[in-house]
C-alpha cells in the first residue's frame, strides 16, 4: 500500500465514512483527560454529537442489521455518560439543553 504524501482528498469521504471518523475523532476527544478538567462544556457538547451522530449512523441504510444493533447500544451507552457527565458538572446543564 502506497500512502499519498500530499493527501488533498481527506476531507472528501463518502458521507458514511465521513459520519464514522468524525465520530471516532469526536470520542477520542471526548475521552481526553485535559478536554474534561479544563473544558466540561466542551466535553458535554461532544458526548452529545457523539450520540447524534451514532444515530444517524443507525439509521444509515449502507449499514447491515447487526452494525445497526451494535450501534444503537453504543447511543444508549453516549446517551448515559452525557447525562452522567452533566449530573457532576452542574454548569454544563445548560449547554446540553441547546441539543435537544
Amino acid at each position: 500500500m502506497q500512502i499519498d504524501p500530499n493527501p488533498s482528498d481527506e476531507h472528501e469521504l463518502p458521507s458514511l465514512e465521513a459520519v464514522l471518523a468524525g465520530t471516532l475523532a469526536l470520542m477520542t476527544g471526548y475521552s481526553q483527560a485535559l478536554q474534561a478538567d479544563l473544558h466540561p462544556q466542551q466535553r458535554l457538547l461532544m458526548g452529545a454529537k457523539i450520540g447524534n451522530n451514532l444515530e444517524l449512523l443507525a439509521g444509515h441504510l449502507g449499514l447491515s442489521e447487526s452494525f445497526h444493533r451494535i450501534v444503537l447500544g453504543l447511543r444508549a451507552r453516549w446517551q448515559l455518560m452525557s447525562a452522567c457527565t452533566a449530573q457532576a458538572e452542574p454548569s454544563c446543564a445548560a449547554a446540553s439543553t441547546l441539543l435537544h
